[in-house]
């Protein structure tokens, strides 16, 4: 029997996931993720590192005598050129040739 999309929202989420959350929200402490997941501040700081490996890039900034990290937004790539390899083609020849004196 396949599985209803009811069941797999109601999939509880794992502590990793819900460490991604707090961080896309905003910037957060570790004490405030301990307190939030009812874990060590070790095991926070645990979840974080493997957020970081997951490859979201993480940045900490201290504020407050505190680590506040957050998800650092996805910079937006320049959109490339609409007429990409349409520039000046390059020859063989050489353009100028100085001369030495």
């Amino acid at each position: 029997m396949p599985k209803s999309k009811d069941v797999a929202a109601a999939k509880p989420q794992t502590k990793k996931s819900r460490v991604q959350e707090l961080l896309n929200a905003g910037a957060v402490s570790v004490a405030e993720i301990a307190d939030a997941l009812s874990i060590s501040k070790q095991a926070a700081y645990s979840l974080i590192g493997d957020v970081k490996r997951s490859g979201i890039e993480i940045a900490g900034v201290m504020k407050d005598g505190a680590m506040r990290y957050s998800v650092v937004p996805a910079k937006r790539g320049k959109a490339k050129a609409a007429a990409f390899g349409k520039g000046p083609v390059v020859s063989a020849a050489a353009s100028n040739p100085t001369v030495a004196d």
